[in-house]
C-alpha cells in the first residue's frame, strides 16, 4: 500500500509504501512496474497487459526496421537489441507482470472468479512461452508450456507450442552437430598435411642437441615409409658427398705440397 508520495531534494516523486509482510520502504518512480487496482474485479489490468503483449509479439513479425533500438532513458550508444527483441523483451515483461496479478487476484478473490483466473493465467503463460520461443530461450519456454499442460493436458495451444520447442531444440542440436563435425574434418585436414613440419616446430627452443635430434629420429620413425626412404637417401647422399670432398682434398695436397730436401728419401 502506499501511504504518501513525497517530492526529493531534485523535485522527484518519492513513495512511502508498506509491503505485505509489514515492511516499510521509500521507492522513487522508477522502481515502480505497476500500481495494482485492489478494487479490481474485472481483472481489466492483467487483461489488458495480455492484450499488450500480444500486440507486441505481432509487431516484431511485422516490423522488419533493422539496427539495434533503445527505450526511453536509455543511451543509444548503450542499446544492444534490435526492435524485434526489443519488442519480444517488453512482451515477457508484461506477461509476467500480469501473471504477478492473477496471483494477487487469486489471494483477494472469491471460488467463483478463481476459475476466470486460471484461466487468464493459462493465456498469459501460453503468450509468454511463445514470446520466450522467438527469443530462443528454449528452456524458459518449455516451462511455461509444460506448467500449463500440468494444468490441462488438453490445451491444443500448449501442445502446439511444445512440438515448435522441440523442433526448433532438434534443429538447434543438429546444426551444432554439423558445424563440429566440419570442425574435426579441417582439424583433420590442417594437422594431415604438416605432420612433419609441425612436430619440428613444436620443439621448444630450451631443449639439448641430443633431444633435438632424438626427436628428429622419433619423427622420422612415425612418417610414412617413403618419407624414411627418402630421408635415409637424402642422409647417404650428404654422407657420400662429404667424404668425397674430404678425398679430394687429400689428393690436392699431396700434389701440390713439396717436401723440403731433408724430408725426401
Amino acid at each position: 500500500e502506499v501511504d504518501c508520495v513525497e517530492n526529493d531534494e531534485k523535485n522527484n516523486p518519492q513513495y512511502d509504501v508498506t509491503f505485505l509482510s509489514g515492511e516499510e520502504a521509500t521507492i522513487s518512480q522508477r522502481e515502480i512496474l505497476l500500481a495494482v487496482w485492489a478494487k479490481d474485479v474485472t481483472f481489466l489490468q492483467p487483461r489488458i497487459l495480455l492484450n499488450l503483449s500480444r500486440c507486441l509479439l505481432k509487431l516484431a513479425n511485422v516490423d522488419t526496421t533493422r539496427g539495434n533500438a533503445s527505450c526511453v532513458g536509455e543511451n543509444m550508444s548503450s542499446a544492444k537489441s534490435s526492435r524485434q527483441e526489443r519488442y519480444r523483451l517488453a512482451a515477457v515483461r508484461g506477461v509476467s507482470i500480469a501473471l504477478s496479478l492473477c496471483e494477487y487476484h487469486t489471494l483477494e478473490s472469491l471460488d467463483d472468479s478463481a476459475q476466470e483466473l486460471d484461466s487468464l493465467a493459462e493465456k498469459a503463460r501460453i503468450v509468454r512461452s511463445r514470446a520466450f520461443l522467438d527469443l530462443k530461450k528454449i528452456p524458459n519456454a518449455t516451462v511455461d508450456a509444460k506448467k500449463v499442460l500440468a494444468k490441462n493436458s488438453e490445451s491444443r495451444e500448449a501442445q502446439a507450442l511444445l512440438a515448435d520447442i522441440r523442433a526448433m531444440d532438434a534443429y538447434n542440436k543438429s546444426v551444432d552437430k554439423r558445424l563440429s563435425k566440419e570442425v574435426c574434418r579441417w582439424v583433420q585436414t590442417a594437422t594431415n598435411s604438416t605432420k612433419g613440419t609441425e612436430a619440428m616446430d613444436k620443439t621448444d627452443d630450451s631443449v639439448s642437441e641430443d633431444q633435438s635430434d632424438e626427436a628428429g629420429r622419433n619423427v622420422v620413425e612415425d612418417a610414412e615409409p617413403s618419407h624414411r626412404k627418402l630421408y635415409s637417401w637424402q642422409l647417404a647422399r650428404k654422407i657420400s658427398m662429404e667424404l668425397c670432398a674430404v678425398f679430394a682434398f687429400l689428393i690436392a695436397m699431396w700434389v701440390i705440397y713439396d717436401p723440403p730436401e731433408s724430408q725426401k728419401l
